[in-house]
């Protein structure tokens, strides 16, 4: 059966819709949830999250989040959107059908826990977040595909990690 598409529901409209798809996706993933939930340099070597949906609100958020400097030490992926706009098609026309924008990932960890066995915490998640979502399906119409990736700092560079976006497209 294939998906039906609805032309009267915006990008924008549907972007809790989105969130939580990338949300879903990210606590499928056994090497992030491992990440997320396990602060020990053996987290890629530890038992498998037993209720990676547990991580929701803790560790993981729909929204963008900053945590406590003192109080968190951890991993965090959050999400966040911006830049939605008309396509421009070609000879820079813009088309009133269609919109595009960016879904943005933010993912960083606590500087003491950013050595693992495997690697750098935060390298390891840069990768799999991009293996995951670039050039996929199912967000949005068509692919997404990578818009941005850069370092990102915060707390007094207590935390570190990255910014990372897709670009979705969907009707207007």
């Amino acid at each position: 059966m294939t998906k039906q598409i609805i032309k009267n529901i915006s990008a924008m409209e549907r972007l809790g819709e989105y969130k939580m798809t990338a949300l879903n996706r990210i606590m499928e993933n056994d090497r992030l949830t491992k990440l997320l939930a396990h602060d020990t340099p053996n987290a890629l070597f530890k038992e498998s999250v037993q209720d990676p949906y547990s991580l929701m609100y803790k560790r993981l958020f729909p929204f963008r989040f900053v945590p406590d400097p003192i109080q968190d030490q951890g991993t965090f992926i959050t999400l966040g959107a911006s830049g939605f706009r008309r396509l421009e098609g070609q000879f820079h026309k813009t088309s009133d059908e269609y919109q595009t924008g960016q879904l943005y990932f933010y993912f960083f960890t606590h500087v003491d826990l950013m050595r693992t066995d495997n690697g750098v915490r935060q390298d390891l998640m840069l990768a799999e977040i991009g293996r995951m979502f670039d050039e996929t399906r199912g967000i949005g119409m068509g692919k997404l595909q990578l818009g941005y990736a850069g370092e990102m700092w915060i707390h007094n560079n207590k935390f570190g990690g990255y910014t990372m976006s897709f670009t979705m497209t969907d009707f207007s």
